[in-house]
């Protein structure tokens, strides 16, 4: 069989998908956001409520260290993704077949989950004094081991979620293209509450299940699961969504053209050249690349509050593996009603620019709460909370109460955030370089996500302290915020059209 042959059948199954494009709840947009519902597991459970904590506390022995060695560990992940995100988004424009690729990013989180298990605990023992001993881990992955598959995994998630927002764009109808990025948020959090759900289930009923007796199955087993949960639920994103590469294009190709200059390999040039491209596309689309410049900042605060934030709950409040399923589960809830009704209702009546800053800065404001609370007291020592309010077994201090009625606010503006985000993308980017400019908001979400990340490291690890440690997040947020309100009140409107910038 010839390569025309192959391609022009290749064009005519695209032609028959896209014949089912429409809104959210047609074939191809529903398995667009389904794929949220499939991946976000592994974020909310590896990288943010389950194994982080017990990474911190059983593997490494130190709440404080783990906090900066898992800190650590999301650093070098951004930094591998800064390196070579940005390449990647280049080429899909003039790229081949997505899926295939696509496909090969997941792989890198089922190898990363189902790695952890072998994750194994190091000994804890309390003398008659009181006194805590911690024996690292002899057998297993081990500190290093562990965070090479975490890295592993996170890089694999950063490819796969910029493959999918490029694919955004073919998932629908341009006016619902809003509804689906939302209701892909809300079910990627709905997804979360699910298998949390689950979890506290199962730590409830089978207690041992996650604690030393039995080696802490119940954590480690969370990466072997959302592995299987992956394999399921993505499989409608293969079979309905529009692939949307280009007719005739070749990954090769695009590779070529990226480390050539003046038509010959020349990576070095090619750099070079990479600086007057970027010089080009300020001058051209100088709105689309302060909001980027913003995106830069500001997704590292939400993605280093979202990474750490389990470990700092843990740490800072002292709570269990229920508790922290219990917390993962209510966050997801408020997310839900973030990615599915907040997100679209703040863009309608504000429109996406006015709604980001809004998200960011009652975002500042939750977290400098959050920073305030402690085991003994809130609002920075204002109010004592360390009694019990209620019997249930567990929250029943006043300041879990309070520390989760904060993470309510900051889970659903947090989803509302990311799905304002990328919807401000497809408002602004010129239809026919879509994928060159999601391209260039993955490297907003990967060219500084280490920057975050290693600022947590250096306080924590610095001052010994995890409430100083997490404060970056806050400056982080505070400068995105600062960076919108360079923008004109007109952008994200309507969509920009402008003639195409010079790659060279």
């Amino acid at each position: 069989m010839t390569d025309a042959s192959t391609e022009a059948r290749q064009v005519a199954a695209d032609e028959r998908m896209k014949a089912r494009v429409g809104g959210v709840m047609s074939p191809s947009g529903f398995s667009w956001a389904l794929f949220e519902f499939a991946r976000n597991p592994y974020f909310m459970l590896i990288v943010t409520y389950v194994f982080p904590p017990y990474f911190a506390q059983y593997v490494i022995g130190d709440p404080v260290l783990g906090q900066a060695t898992v800190a650590e560990a999301t650093k070098w992940a951004g930094v591998i993704g800064a390196l070579t995100a940005p390449v990647l988004g280049a080429m899909m424009d003039r790229g081949g077949r997505r899926k295939p690729l696509m496909a090969v990013f997941l792989c890198m989180l089922m190898i990363s989950g189902a790695s952890l298990w072998w994750s194994l605990p190091g000994m804890i023992e309390t003398g008659a004094d009181g006194a805590r001993t911690f024996t690292p881990p002899t057998g297993g992955l081990g500190v290093v081991g562990t965070m090479s598959f975490l890295v592993l995994g996170f890089v694999g998630y950063t490819y796969s979620e910029m493959m999918h927002n490029a694919m955004l764009r073919s998932s629908g109808r341009p006016e619902s293209l809003s509804q689906i990025s939302g209701a892909g948020i809300g079910l990627g959090q709905l997804s979360s509450a699910l298998c949390l759900a689950a979890l506290a289930v199962i730590a409830v009923g089978l207690p041992a299940l996650g604690d030393a007796s039995t080696g802490y199955l119940l954590q480690r087993g969370t990466g072997p699961f959302v592995a299987i949960w992956l394999i399921v639920f993505v499989v409608p994103f293969f079979l309905f969504v529009p692939d949307g590469a280009p007719a005739g294009g070749s990954w090769s190709a695009a590779a070529r053209r990226i480390f050539s200059k003046n038509g010959e390999l020349n990576p070095l040039g090619a750099i070079v050249g990479c600086y007057a491209y970027i010089q080009g596309l300020f001058r051209t689309f100088p709105e689309i690349m302060k909001y980027l410049l913003a995106c830069l900042i500001f997704k590292d605060g939400i993605t280093a509050l979202l990474a750490l934030g389990g470990v700092y709950s843990s740490g800072v409040l002292g709570w269990n593996i229920v508790e922290n399923v219990l917390y993962g589960i209510w966050a997801s809830i408020f997310g839900v009603v973030g990615g599915l009704w907040l997100a679209g209702f703040l863009d309608r009546r504000l429109g996406p620019r006015r709604a980001i800053m809004l998200q960011l800065a009652l975002l500042c404001l939750a977290v400098i709460i959050a920073l305030g609370t402690t085991k003994e007291s809130i609002l920075f020592g204002l109010i004592p909370s360390g009694h019990v309010v209620h019997g249930l077994g567990v929250f029943d201090t006043l300041s879990d109460v309070f520390y989760l009625s904060v993470i309510a606010f900051v889970a659903a503006l947090a989803a509302a955030n990311i799905s304002a985000s990328r919807y401000m993308l497809v408002t602004l980017a010129p239809k026919d370089r879509t994928s060159e400019f999601f391209g260039l908001f993955a490297l907003s979400s990967t060219a500084t996500v280490w920057l975050g990340p290693m600022l947590a490291e250096w306080a924590t690890r610095t001052f010994q302290d995890q409430r100083i440690g997490f404060s970056p997040v806050l400056v982080l947020l505070g400068i995105g915020l600062a960076l919108m309100f360079t923008l004109k009140p007109t952008t994200g409107a309507r969509s920009v059209s402008a003639p195409p910038a010079s790659a060279h």
